[in-house]
């Protein structure tokens, strides 16, 4: 077994604040030292050694990656390897590059260059004092689950010649063993009791079940389209050799994993839910709340957050109540808005429509917040019928080389319970000026590293989403007082989470009281709330709170550089400086903003 060791241990922010700071760290101490010699020679020393070490870093994305390597247009030749030899192996690769990055003379770095050894200090810390909860890690719930890159794999592989074909066909050969393995991850959580919750384990069961299929339908379908231009004959013997497959051995593999969770596993799942209850559970949440929302922040912290803005939201919706003219309680209103088919999409092509035309109105102001767009298209397309039952909203997938569109693909279904009130500020999120504004825009930018065009950190993605649904307020893209009310729903949903998800996790409350905690503060349907609760308590832990607190860092600090700035603050160079670097742990984007107010004159 390999030794792991973390030199950062607690002091991880104390590191990284030191290095913000222009302070070299001593390899075998983490102390400052000093650097001597001449400084030319040692700037170049340090960044040959920061090059070596992204060019490291890059490869072994490159090479374990299939998403990435899709994303770079290269051929896609194995699955995600599961095991825990594998993981071992990517702890031990961290912790040689976090030794690496700490023996870098930052102070010898130029800023821009100090910036990415921040962030590699900072993700190689968190990976390797995260490896020891590797038997903890959803794999089978619906937003965690492995089978869900079928999706997005397979039906992005390019198929232009034989040799992607064959390929092609290789990939579907692997899926049978890769289910084996998700099997054989599974059971060695059930060994070690670690069982997902009796109450997410339909849906879960359900995902392995909507997985198998024909071949001509799913993930693994060739379909006359994206066979045009291809031998017919090959193009035949290839479907037939899918069909084989997916008949004779990916089913039945599928099906192996159904039966057992139907089985022994179910006959051990818990009744409760939440981190809390495995043993290391409520380790384990502390340090994904550190790792989500990329700050030093408690559980206690978290919740008084969640409190202080429902209180705000609440104040806000009533103004907006009153101004509408509302005689009657807050009750009442949100009865009227969740009841009234006037606030509801008739057709799923409502929706998309809806959701493309917030974000055409933020795209028409958008040159008084920024100084460029990205050049990638965007767009919103329904779900796969697979994973809308157990997916509230949707997700954002960025511009690649197999599709260069930034694509928002929603939930169409039970339309009847979705309210196009918060369409407009989930677009804001979702496409422009949000994900798709910053995720496409980092890969398009021609001064990032490959690897640094490729990060992502939870708090500041989903941080800078929440910021832009803010924004578009600010700009005037809510049309009238509904749309504003709208907003204020989404985020008054968005800090139930603060609430709950720790919660559930950390504090022992049960699902039934965070159910009530949502229906008393928001106007989510009960589909919705039972979606979000087991998102939060059995599926994905902790990745909830990045939205409401990376995007109140956001604030935090754009009012720090309103304050040092004064008349002089330029709101188009502000959001220059968080985007120009591309995703970063919220602590280091701390320090690129106090460096920029220093360098506009407003250092105190």
């Amino acid at each position: 077994m390999v030794r792991l060791r973390n030199p950062l241990g607690f002091s991880l922010w104390l590191v990284v604040w030191a290095a913000a700071c222009g302070a070299p760290i001593d390899e075998s101490t983490g102390e400052g030292r000093s650097g001597t010699g001449d400084p030319v020679a040692a700037a170049e020393r340090a960044s040959e050694l920061l090059d070596a070490l992204l060019d490291s870093a890059w490869a072994r994305d490159l090479e374990t990656s299939p998403i990435i390597r899709l994303r770079e247009g290269l051929d896609v030749e194995r699955l995600n390897d599961l095991g825990y030899e594998e993981a071992e192996d990517r702890a031990a690769f961290f912790q040689r590059q976090l030794d690496r990055a700490l023996a870098i003379d930052a102070a010898a770095l130029s800023a821009d260059e100090r910036v990415t050894l921040e962030t590699l200090r900072w993700q190689a810390a968190m990976v390797v004092e995260g490896h020891r909860y590797f038997w903890l890690q959803s794999v089978l719930t619906p937003y965690s689950s492995v089978l869900r890159s079928y999706s997005q794999i397979f039906p992005l592989l390019p198929l232009e010649d034989e040799e992607d074909l064959d390929r092609f066909v290789s990939l579907v050969e692997q899926v049978p063993s890769h289910v084996r393995g998700l099997e054989g991850y599974v059971r060695g959580q059930f060994e070690r009791d670690f069982i997902v919750s009796s109450q997410n384990l339909t849906p879960a069961i359900q995902l392995v079940r909507a997985t198998a299929g024909e071949a001509e339908g799913g993930p693994f379908a060739l379909t006359a389209d994206r066979a045009a231009g291809l031998d017919p004959d090959r193009v035949a013997e290839a479907r037939a050799r899918i069909g084989d497959m997916v008949r004779d051995s990916i089913n039945p593999a599928l099906e192996e994993l159904a039966v057992f969770l139907e089985g022994p596993y179910t006959a051990r799942a818990p009744a409760g839910v939440g981190l809390s209850q495995y043993p290391e559970g409520r380790d384990y949440y502390l340090y994904l709340a550190r790792l989500h929302t990329t700050m030093e922040v408690t559980p206690e912290e978290v919740q008084a957050a969640g409190h202080e803005l429902l209180a705000e939201f609440r104040r806000r919706m009533a103004d907006i109540r009153d101004r509408l003219g509302w005689e009657g309680s807050a009750e009442s209103f949100h009865e009227h808005l969740k009841t009234d088919p006037r606030y509801f999409p008739t057709s799923h092509e409502e929706v998309r429509e809806r959701l493309l035309a917030a974000s055409t109105r933020m795209l028409e102001r958008i040159d008084d917040y920024f100084r460029g767009v990205p050049e990638a298209p965007w767009d919103a397309r329904r779900l796969a019928p697979e994973l809308e039952p157990a997916m509230t909203y949707g997700y954002y997938s960025a511009p690649s080389a197999a599709e260069r569109t930034g694509i928002y693909y929603y939930n169409g279904s039970s339309l009847d319970q979705r309210s196009w009130l918060g369409l407009a500020s989930i677009s804001l999120h979702e496409l422009i000026s949000g994900h798709h504004f910053q995720i496409a825009g980092q890969r398009e930018s021609e001064t990032l590293p490959d690897y640094r065009r490729n990060t992502s950190y939870t708090a500041y993605a989903e941080g800078w989403g929440s910021y832009a649904s803010f924004l578009g307020f600010e700009a005037g893209v809510y049309e009238d007082l509904y749309g504003e009310y709208g907003f204020y729903i989404l985020e008054s949903f968005l800090a139930t989470r603060l609430v709950v998800d720790p919660g559930m996790n950390y504090f022992g409350m049960t699902r039934a009281e965070a159910r009530q905690f949502m229906r008393e503060n928001t106007l989510e349907s009960e589909t919705r709330i039972a979606t979000e609760s087991l998102r939060y308590s059995t599926d994905l832990p902790g990745q909830a709170l990045a939205y409401q607190m990376g995007k109140r860092k956001l604030l935090e600090l754009r009012a720090r550089a309103e304050g040092a700035l004064g008349d002089g603050f330029d709101i188009r160079g502000f959001h220059d400086v968080v985007l120009r670097n591309g995703s970063v742990p919220m602590v280091v984007l701390e320090g690129q903003v106090d460096a920029w107010i220093d360098a506009e004159g407003g250092g105190r």
